[in-house]
């Protein structure tokens, strides 16, 4: 019986060390990503990575003791990319056409799209209460032009597109559109560095509010290229990601974001009709 026992247990050893490393080729796993997606993922003002993901990403890739290489391009760059090879992979959601492409692993980060308004906008009180996607019909909604999410999730209504996020906040706090859609780390994060700035829409800036109900949940996972020879890492990739949850890992990176993002520091507030 010990001898049986032993031989199942080394056969799951064995199996483990091919699933977790065998098949690892010598060269690095290229990840590329967004270079603007504060506080997830940014280039900083010496051109290095940095952000939640950047966190999450090295430790892991630490852990597991695989060499790690990262680049940043502009979001619309970055898949392009990855889908034609120049990456293994790239943290993102796992849409429908992204699953004929890529493998994910387990969320990295799961986040929740609110609506952002100004407190000048006529139409406050409804926007603010909005408890779905599809109630967002009846106003002008301003979004960036990389976001598939948004281009596959709010067809057939009134969206204004832009470049930048930046470009997004200042329409609407100007009053030019009545909604952007943000999670609650991006949101209050580029409100904050915009207000920063100053300029002549800082006071304006100020003035932007989150809505009372999240509209949409968002599961950002490490997606690998299937043709990637690094395609076989993804259950060695969820188990460390589930042990850095459980040693507090995990936590301490998003404490270490969420700082910066608490209301009160930006003075903006939820309006509850």
């Amino acid at each position: 019986m010990f001898k049986a026992f032993f031989r199942i247990s080394f056969i799951s050893i064995l199996l483990l060390s091919v699933s977790f490393g065998a098949e690892i080729p010598k060269r690095p796993f290229i990840w590329l990503d967004d270079e603007d997606y504060k506080p997830l993922i940014y280039r900083d003002e010496r051109g290095k990575a940095r952000g939640l993901f950047y966190d999450v990403m090295s430790e892991a890739f630490k852990r597991m003791n695989t060499p790690l290489q990262n680049r940043l391009y502009p979001w619309s760059r970055t898949q392009k990319l990855v889908e034609s090879g120049k990456g293994d992979g790239m943290i993102t959601l796992y849409t429908p056409r992204r699953q004929k492409i890529f493998q994910a692993t387990a969320p990295i980060v799961v986040l929740h799209e609110y609506v952002f308004t100004s407190k000048n906008n006529p139409k406050l009180d409804e926007i603010l209460n909005v408890r779905s996607i599809s109630d967002l019909k009846k106003f002008i909604i301003v979004d960036t032009e990389s976001s598939g999410w948004s281009k596959e999730n709010l067809k057939g209504m009134k969206v204004i597109w832009v470049p930048t996020a930046e470009s997004a906040l200042n329409m609407v706090a100007s009053g030019r559109a009545d909604v952007y859609l943000l999670s609650e780390y991006s949101g209050p994060y580029f409100i904050q560095q915009q207000i920063k700035k100053g300029g002549p829409l800082q006071k304006k800036l100020k003035q932007i509010v989150m809505g009372n109900y999240p509209l949409a949940r968002m599961e950002y996972r490490l997606l690998i290229r299937k043709n990637s020879p690094y395609v076989g890492i993804i259950d060695h990739f969820n188990m460390v990601l589930e042990q850095m949850h459980k040693d507090g890992t995990y936590q301490q990176i998003i404490k270490h974001y969420c700082i910066d993002m608490k209301y009160h520091s930006i003075k903006i507030k939820k309006i509850k009709k």
